[in-house]
């Protein structure tokens, strides 16, 4: 009884005096894991130094002691040291997530992607925290991996919708891909949540002289040196914007000031090359370049200029060279896609053409001639649906041009909408009197609509601005011969026929309508001139002969007509004319065999019997299907028949025989 006592008296005296109820060690690591993991929320420094003193009191050489010393030395950037720590940290206690995400983003600082992509997928395994997924997003980012930073970026947004730096690294992505406008949402979105997040506006600004809205870009960084006159960052960008502005002490001293060497020798070569290629003195602006490259390769806004230089000297696979390869250093611009697409499309590779305008189109959506280059290539590509809404894409912004106009016409038509077609041809039309194929293509479609006076008048118009248009005269010539305009034919061929002497076609025609019209003197001139400029053409020797007929001069119609056989035997009128010609020349003597008749030979009674039996052949025939027809008469009734048509057949054969003997009578009188 004593001794139990004596116990409880123990145990009630520990409890006052300070046991230590966490066994050891182990409980006052586990006390310090507890302090470290709420380490993040203590922003004020003295209260969070004391924190860290605490830890490293109670599990200095712990886990949690290798934490704390690993963020001290991340503070006093000494990242190989953090590194060490957090190592030695995670060797003590593998479970520790907060280790490996900041291990993992010290990673990331050196520049070991890979690691570093591990140890934060370890410590969002074990918990998920918007401070991974931020550094993940990170490391894929640069890993060029741009879908699963999004996605990263996103998550962390879940959870802290109001860091700024989520905003910000998901707009640098949308640049990075050259997505300019969604870009632009990001950063405002950064700057809605803080308007004077320097990270935000060094973004617009880059994205300003990205689309080379160089004044923009250079009032937002004045403004931002003025507040932070120690960012690398914005003195680097002013430079560049010093630069395009043509400052190049200004800008050599921006660089210096950034960390960058970048002479004034450099910039002088550059700005020599830019004057160069501005007056168009080509070939000094790509020697002054080149020499510029050579100094510095990789160049960025040098590799733009040089191939700005070969494009506009026509040295088309140089420039296509130069861009590309600004573009593989992420220095792609609007601009230059554009350019790209230029210089695609005119060695006819449009697929490549396409995909550089619509990247040109993902940073620049709205470039009106970067919508109409990608349009006109929907169109020569035959998809016309998709040049149709690009073209009233065009129009809705209020960019429409005749020309605008004019390719919608086109599209239309060739997606057999003729009445849009109609519609917008004809307003390209008023807007632009003096577009020929405009006019012409509208009469064609008048034309086909059967609308004739609209045609003619359209087909004059496209004449007038083009007198040598060969379809449009042709066109009008057959609408003047539907129309029975013959004054106005022979007009159209005479003019025809100034405009282009030495063609026999024009000659040949004018004489058809001469003849038609009964002029046959004019007719025989134009097809003896059609015959100087090509002898042997077998229709014009055919019309030549056919006109001598109809003038009655005979002979010479015969030589012709037998040099038109001559020239195309196969030709059917002129032999047909030549068998006419024989007739009339040496005609058969019609009047000569009648006063003869009695000499013809007299048909034999076996060619009259075989004539006959010829007819009763066919006549027992059609009997034999009448009868088949109908049913077969009665014996009594047959006997009749039979009776009957023998009585009729001997006075009918009698009769017949009477008025044979008369007729050779009369034949012998």
């Amino acid at each position: 009884m004593k001794k139990s006592l004596v116990l409880v008296l123990a145990f009630l005296a520990s409890l006052s005096c300070g046991f230590d109820w966490t066994f050891g060690l182990s409980g006052k690591c586990n006390q310090a894991k507890k302090i470290v993991s709420v380490l993040e929320n203590k922003k004020d420094s003295i209260e969070r130094e004391q924190a860290e003193k605490r830890v490293l009191d109670l599990c200095g050489e712990g886990a949690p002691g290798h934490y704390v010393k690993a963020l001290q030395r991340e503070r006093a950037s000494d990242l190989d040291g953090a590194i060490v720590e957090y190592q030695a940290c995670l060797k003590s206690d593998p479970a520790f997530p907060l280790a490996s995400g900041r291990l993992g983003y010290a990673y990331y600082l050196k520049g070991r992607l890979d690691d570093a992509a591990l140890e934060l997928t370890k410590a969002l395994a074990a918990k998920q925290d918007p401070l991974f997924h931020k550094g993940l997003a990170k490391v894929y980012a640069d890993k060029l991996m741009y879908s699963l930073a999004l996605y990263h970026y996103e998550e962390a947004m879940k959870v802290s919708p109001s860091d700024v730096s989520l905003y910000v690294g998901i707009a640098d992505i949308y640049r990075k891909q050259g997505l300019y406008e969604e870009s632009r949402d990001e950063y405002r979105k950064a700057l809605a949540v803080n308007g004077i997040d320097v990270d935000a506006r060094l973004g617009m600004a880059e994205i300003n002289l990205d689309l080379n809205k160089t004044d923009e870009a250079f009032d937002d960084l004045r403004r931002l040196q003025t507040a932070n006159p120690q960012n690398k960052k914005i003195h680097l960008l002013l430079g560049q914007a010093y630069e395009r502005k043509g400052n190049l002490k200004a800008a050599e001293y921006e660089y210096l000031l950034a960390g960058k060497n970048r002479s004034i020798e450099l910039m002088e070569q550059l700005r020599k090359g830019n004057e160069y290629l501005q007056s168009g003195d080509y070939v000094k602006a790509m020697s002054e370049l080149e020499t510029a490259l050579k100094e510095k390769p990789g160049d960025i806004q040098t590799l733009r200029r040089l191939g700005d230089a070969y494009m506009a000297a026509g040295r088309d696979d140089d420039a296509i060279s130069s861009y590309r390869e600004a573009t593989r250093l992420k220095g792609g611009t609007p601009d230059l896609h554009r350019n790209l697409g230029i210089l695609y499309e005119r060695k006819g590779l449009l697929d490549e053409a396409a995909v550089e305008y619509r990247q040109s189109l993902s940073s620049d959506p709205e470039n009106p001639d970067t919508l109409r280059l990608l349009a006109d290539i929907y169109s020569l590509r035959g998809s016309n649906q998709q040049a149709i809404e690009l073209y009233q894409d065009l129009i809705r912004m209020k960019k429409d041009t005749p020309r605008i106009h004019f390719m919608l016409a086109r599209a239309y038509l060739n997606n057999r909408d003729f009445k849009e077609a109609r519609n917008e041809y004809a307003l390209a039309v008023r807007q632009d009197p003096e577009n020929q194929e405009a006019q012409r293509e509208l009469a064609d479609l008048y034309r086909r609509s059967s609308m004739d006076v609209e045609a003619e008048k359209h087909y004059k118009e496209a004449i007038r601005l083009k007198k040598d248009d060969s379809e449009s005269r042709n066109a009008l010539l057959a609408l003047y011969v539907k129309r029975k305009k013959f004054p106005e034919v022979v007009s159209l061929l005479q003019e025809n026929v100034e405009l282009a002497p030495n063609d026999p076609v024009n000659h040949y025609k004018l004489g058809l309508i001469h003849e038609f019209n009964k002029d046959y003197d004019s007719a025989v001139q134009s097809y003896k001139k059609s015959l100087e400029l090509k002898g042997d053409n077998a229709k014009t020797l055919n019309a030549l002969g056919r006109v001598y007929m109809k003038s009655g001069r005979l002979e010479e119609a015969k030589a012709t007509l037998e040099d038109a056989k001559k020239a195309d035997p196969k030709l059917e009128e002129t032999n047909v004319l030549l068998g006419n010609m024989r007739d009339e020349i040496a005609p058969e003597p019609q009047v000569y065999r009648k006063a003869y008749s009695s000499g013809k030979k007299k048909k034999s009674k076996r060619d009259r019997s075989a004539r006959k039996g010829k007819k009763s052949k066919k006549s027992s025939k059609s009997l034999a299907k009448k009868g088949k027809k109908s049913k077969k008469p009665s014996k009594s009734l047959r006997k009749n028949k039979k009776s009957s048509s023998g009585g009729k057949s001997k006075k009918s054969t009698g009769s017949k025989k009477k008025a044979k003997k008369t007729a050779k009578g009369k034949k012998k009188r």
